[in-house]
């Protein structure tokens, strides 16, 4: 059971979890000195080994051609190093966002948890409990996976660790979501110790159930921690249900019959043309250069066919988008959406879709809106954010499927039908 914090407690040890249940689990001290030294490892690991290692080969009263070999493989092994050690900084800073989220929960009697065999329902594989944030009642299951980061762990889940094992597992330190995204550690000397990130159900296999059981606020907050959730099962955003300035009426008749829109798209192929156009350029000045060997020609050429390929794809993009329109008539009509922040791109979420735009210069602000969509609502198509005619292409990238009807009952007790209505 999660440990209930006491507000009247005034004075707290360094290395326990903040007494204000308000408290994020960033503002305590210990909790940031131990992120600290778990990004410093990880960043000046291998640079200081390798820095080591070479300095012992240098030094070393060895031929030069084992010195040249020894230097290769270090290089290798800087390399390979750098590579495993990229993955764990990326996930230092997803933990750092979780931390800055939700605060600590203190479960002095530890959480459901075993290691199953391998052929019981859970195939093998270890795996916690935790109560649910929306129904305290209930249980999220959270399998680990087997791997270096969770050694520790599985080893004291084992049926055949010892009573000193698993008491140090007894008491436990977690913060987060268990449905999107969490944080599980034990009580150090000096804050939490051996934090492992929890599995994120979203990687695995995730029903609509789950967005449709969370309530708002736990969407919202797991999306500030850095949990990657459909747009459609994200809330909407706190604004008014209807948009603060309605847009004007769009125009009746074809979008590209409006002067506007048609001066706005070719504007946009101009654009885009441009930029194949000029792309080459740099490439074909360093071949100018000089007589190149065989491989750097094929590398200058591969830079080349590396930035032309997609140019040459979004300018053949813009015209289709310009060929679908104008061949199908289309005309402007208008969409209530909600806009929201993706970068420096769009989504705009009507209801059943989310449509993405391309990267906007001028952003709207984010909330309810009225714009105007010309298209296929499924596929591509352009809207206008201020609704006067500017055209900004956009993708369908979500859209909400109907609920699957029921099937059909059986053959013996299906109902037949004729044409002109139910017979039996």
């Amino acid at each position: 059971m999660a440990h209930p914090i006491d507000p009247s407690v005034t004075q707290q040890s360094d290395a326990s979890p903040p007494h204000s249940a308000g408290d994020v689990a960033w503002q305590h001290p210990a909790t940031r000195r131990a992120w600290t030294v778990d990004l410093a490892q990880h960043l000046l690991g291998v640079p200081l080994g390798i820095g080591a290692a070479g300095t012992v080969i240098v030094n070393l009263p060895t031929p030069t051609w084992v010195s040249v070999i020894l230097i290769v493989l270090l290089v290798i092994a800087g390399i390979i190093g750098i590579c495993r050690q990229a993955p764990l900084v990326r996930r230092a800073f997803r933990l750092r966002r979780i931390l800055r989220t939700y605060p600590w929960e203190v479960h002095e009697r530890g959480l459901p948890h075993a290691y199953s065999q391998r052929h019981s329902a859970h195939r093998g594989r270890p795996w916690f409990q935790f109560p649910d944030p929306d129904a305290p009642e209930s249980w999220v299951m959270v399998y680990l996976d087997q791997d270096r980061h969770t050694r520790w762990w599985v080893e004291r889940m084992s049926p055949q660790a010892g009573p000193e094992a698993k008491a140090d597992i007894r008491t436990l330190w977690f913060v987060g979501d268990p449905r999107f995204c969490a944080i599980l550690a034990v009580p150090g000397k000096r804050g939490p110790h051996r934090m492992l990130e929890i599995p994120r159900q979203g990687t695995l296999h995730v029903g609509a159930e789950i967005y449709d059981n969370s309530s708002p606020e736990a969407l919202i907050r797991a999306t500030k921690a850095g949990a990657r959730l459909p747009e459609l099962a994200l809330p909407a955003m706190a604004s008014d249900s209807t948009p603060a300035v309605p847009a004007p009426a769009p125009p009746p008749g074809p979008a590209m019959s409006f002067p506007a829109t048609r001066r706005s798209m070719w504007l946009l192929l101009l654009r885009g043309t441009a930029v194949l156009a000029v792309t080459p350029i740099p490439f074909l000045w360093l071949l100018s250069l000089g007589p190149y060997s065989f491989a750097g020609a094929k590398g200058l050429g591969m830079l080349l066919l590396a930035t032309v390929v997609p140019a040459f794809q979004s300018v053949r993009t813009r015209f289709k988008l310009r060929r679908n329109i104008r061949g199908d008539g289309q005309s402007w009509r208008m969409l209530d959406v909600e806009i929201r922040h993706r970068g420096r791109a769009l989504v705009l979420v009507t209801g059943s879709e989310a449509l993405r735009t391309q990267l906007v210069l001028r952003r709207p602000p984010a909330g309810r809106a009225q714009v105007w969509f010309a298209g296929h609502i499924h596929g591509d198509g352009v809207v206008s954010l201020r609704a006067d005619g500017a055209v900004v292409p956009v993708r369908c990238v979500e859209k909400r499927h109907a609920a699957a009807k029921p099937k059909a009952a059986a053959s013996g007790e299906r109902r037949r039908t004729r044409r002109w209505g139910r017979v039996g």
